[in-house]
C-alpha cells in the first residue's frame, strides 16, 4: 500500500511536468498533436498489480485460467528485456532538449517505474498463484471421452499441404509479375496460417485436458503428453512459459521424482532458468540495468585486463636488459603502462554492460562521498604516486633519507605507496604522500656522488698545518673509495681547521665519494676515520680526550681518618 501511495505521488508529480511542458509547446506546431497525445498517454499510465482471479467451476474455466497463468509467466520472463530496452531509449532522450524528447522520457520513465513494479511484485506473489491454481485441480472433472486428437492432426497435416501448394503458387505468380493472383494468394496463405494456429491450440487444449487429467490421478504417462504440449506450445509462441508452469505442476504431484521421470525437460528448464537468472536485474547504475551476466563480464574483463598488465610488466622488465634500458625507466614505463591498461580496461567494461560517461559521473558522486568520509588518505597517495612517477624527483634506484634513522634504496614506487630497501635489507612500504608533504634527502637524485664530512680532533700543541699534511698524504696513500677528479665538480680532498675547542683542535675532512660507497654512509664515514686514527698515531699527532682541573683550597679543613 506504501509503494503504491509512492508511485500515486511520483505519478502526481509527472503530470505536473506534462502541463507546465506543454505550456511551451505553441499550438500552431506540428509537433503539438503528438505531444498533446503522449501528455494523455502519460496522465493514464497507472500501476495495477497483474492479479488471476480464480474462480474455476469448470473445465473450460480452468484451462482459460491456466492460460491467464502461462501468459503472465510469458510477461514476467521478458520484463527484464523490457526494462532493459526502456533503459536504453531513456539514455538516449536524456541528451535531448525538445519539448517532445521531454515528454518521451517521462512516458519512459513511467513505463519504467511501472515495470520494475511489476517484476518485483510477481517475484514476490507468482509462485503463490500458481500454487493456488494447481490446488483446483482435484476439483474439476476433466472430459477425455470426447478428445480426437487423430482427427486434429490429419486435419492440420492437409492444411499443412494446402500451404505448400499455395506457397508454389506464389512463386508462380510472383515470376509472372501477376500482381492480383498475388495479392489472392497471400490472402488465401494467411487464412490458411489462421487455420493451423487455430488446430493447435485446439490439439492444445486436448492435450492439456489430457496431462492435467494425468497430474489429477498421479499417472506417470503425464511426463510423455507434456512432450506433445511442449510442441504445439512452440508453434503458438508460449514454449518457455508452458514448460515452466508444466515443469512446476508435475512437481507438485511428484516431487524429486520429477527428476527420473522428466530427466530431459528437467535439464531443459534448468538451462531456461539459468538464462532467466543472467539476465535478471540485480540493480540500477544511473538508467542502465545490471544483470548478473552484465556483472561477471564487468569482473571477467577487469581480469583479463590485470592479466595483461602483468603481462606488459614483466616484458619491459626483460625488454630493458636488450634495450640497455636503466631499472628506475623500465620501473617508470612498465607502471604506467600497467596503471594505464587498468583503466581502459575499466572503461571497455563499462562499455560492454552498457554503461555511459554520465554512469560514471554517478559513480564519481558516490566516490566523492566516500572520499569525504576516509578514503582522502588513498586518493592522496594515488595523485601522489602519479607525480612522483612523472616529476622523477624519487625514482627507482635512487638512495633516499626520511630522517635521522630511516634511509635506503628506492625499488618500487606503485599508485599508493613507495617501498625503500635499508642497509639493513628490510623493506619499508611508505605512503606516497609522505614523500610530497615532508622533506625528503635524496642522496643521488642528480648522480650517485657525494660529499662526505668526517670530524676528527687533536690535542693543543700541535701543528696544525702538520695535521693537514699527515691527513692528505694517509688519504692519498690509502685505497679507499674517493673521487680524486670529475669533469663538472672540485671534488679535490682538503682538511679545514673548524675551531678552538676545550679539550682539542677541531678539524674536519671533507672528501667526495660515489655508487655504493654513498648509499652506505656510516660504513664509509668508518673506514675514513679508521684512516686518521692510523695516521695521527703514526705521526706521533697526540689525539685528545676531556680534561678537568681540580683547585683545593688550604682554607677548608679536612680530615683523613685511617680505619684499620
Amino acid at each position: 500500500m506504501k509503494i503504491l501511495f509512492i508511485f500515486v505521488f511520483i505519478l502526481n508529480l509527472f503530470a505536473s511536468n506534462v502541463d507546465d511542458i506543454l505550456k511551451n509547446v505553441s499550438k500552431n506546431s506540428n509537433e503539438y498533436t503528438l505531444d498533446l497525445t503522449l501528455a494523455k498517454k502519460i496522465k493514464a499510465l497507472k500501476y495495477i498489480p497483474p492479479k488471476i482471479e480464480i474462480k474455476i467451476k469448470n473445465q473450460k474455466e480452468y484451462l482459460s485460467t491456466f492460460y491467464k497463468l502461462v501468459e503472465l509467466q510469458k510477461e514476467y520472463n521478458n520484463l527484464p528485456s523490457k526494462i532493459t530496452q526502456l533503459q536504453d531509449k531513456l539514455s538516449f532522450l536524456e541528451s535531448q532538449t525538445s519539448n517532445t524528447s521531454k515528454l518521451q522520457y517521462i512516458y519512459y520513465d513511467t513505463l519504467l517505474k511501472i515495470a520494475n513494479q511489476k517484476l518485483e511484485y510477481l517475484k514476490n506473489n507468482f509462485s503463490t498463484m500458481e500454487k493456488e491454481i494447481f490446488s483446483k485441480i482435484n476439483l474439476i472433472n476433466f472430459d477425455i471421452k470426447n478428445i480426437n486428437i487423430s482427427y486434429w492432426k490429419k486435419l492440420l497435416f492437409q492444411k499443412k499441404k494446402e500451404a505448400e501448394k499455395l506457397n508454389i503458387d506464389l512463386q508462380k505468380w510472383e515470376l509472372l509479375d501477376d500482381k492480383e493472383n498475388i495479392k489472392i494468394t497471400k490472402n488465401y496463405i494467411n487464412i490458411n496460417l489462421q487455420k493451423q494456429k487455430n488446430i493447435y491450440q485446439i490439439l492444445l487444449d486436448n492435450q492439456l485436458i489430457i496431462w492435467l487429467n494425468q497430474l489429477k490421478n498421479q499417472n506417470k504417462k503425464a511426463f510423455d503428453s507434456d512432450d506433445s504440449i511442449l510442441e504445439y506450445a512452440k508453434n503458438l509462441n508460449i514454449y518457455n512459459s508452458m514448460n515452466q508452469i508444466i515443469s512446476d505442476f508435475e512437481k507438485y504431484v511428484f516431487g524429486s521424482k520429477v527428476l527420473v521421470y522428466g530427466a530431459k525437460k528437467e535439464l531443459e528448464l534448468t538451462l531456461q532458468k539459468i538464462i532467466g537468472f543472467i539476465n535478471y536485474p540485480l540493480f540500477n547504475v544511473g538508467n542502465r540495468v545490471i544483470t548478473p551476466l552484465n556483472f561477471a563480464l564487468f569482473i571477467i574483463i577487469l581480469i583479463l585486463g590485470w592479466f595483461i598488465g602483468k603481462y606488459y610488466k614483466n616484458f619491459i622488465y626483460t625488454l630493458r636488459h636488450h634495450k640497455n634500458i636503466s631499472y628506475s625507466t623500465a620501473t617508470l614505463l612498465a607502471n604506467m603502462g600497467y596503471y594505464t591498461i587498468l583503466t581502459f580496461s575499466f572503461l571497455f567494461a563499462l562499455k560492454i554492460v552498457g554503461l555511459d560517461l554520465s554512469s560514471l559521473a554517478i559513480i564519481a558522486g558516490a566516490l566523492s562521498v566516500g572520499i569525504g568520509f576516509g578514503l582522502q588518505n588513498v586518493v592522496s597517495n594515488f595523485v601522489s604516486g602519479i607525480i612522483m612517477m612523472f616529476e622523477q624527483s624519487i625514482k627507482v634506484g635512487d638512495y633516499i633519507q626520511i630522517d635521522e634513522n630511516t634511509r635506503g634504496e628506492v625499488i618500487d614506487i606503485s599508485m599508493r605507496s613507495t617501498i625503500i630497501r635499508t642497509n639493513d635489507n628490510i623493506n619499508l612500504i611508505i605512503p606516497n604522500q609522505s614523500f610530497i608533504q615532508n622533506n625528503v634527502i635524496n642522496w643521488t637524485l642528480g648522480d650517485d656522488i657525494v660529499r662526505f664530512r668526517v670530524p676528527f680532533g687533536v690535542a693543543y700543541g700541535n701543528d696544525i698545518d702538520k695535521v693537514e699534511n699527515v691527513i692528505l698524504k694517509a688519504l692519498k696513500d690509502s685505497h679507499l673509495p674517493f673521487i680524486q677528479h670529475h669533469r663538472n665538480l672540485d671534488v679535490n680532498p682538503y682538511v679545514v681547521f673548524m675551531e678552538m675547542a676545550d679539550s682539542s683542535l677541531n678539524f674536519e675532512l671533507f672528501v667526495w665519494v660515489k655508487g655504493e660507497y654513498a648509499r652506505r654512509p656510516r660504513r664509509t664515514r668508518s673506514a675514513f676515520l679508521k684512516m686518521i686514527y692510523k695516521a695521527l698515531n703514526e705521526a706521533q699527532i697526540v689525539i685528545p680526550f676531556p680534561q678537568q682541573d681540580l683547585h683545593i683550597q688550604d682554607s677548608v679543613p679536612f680530615e683523613v681518618k685511617i680505619i684499620k
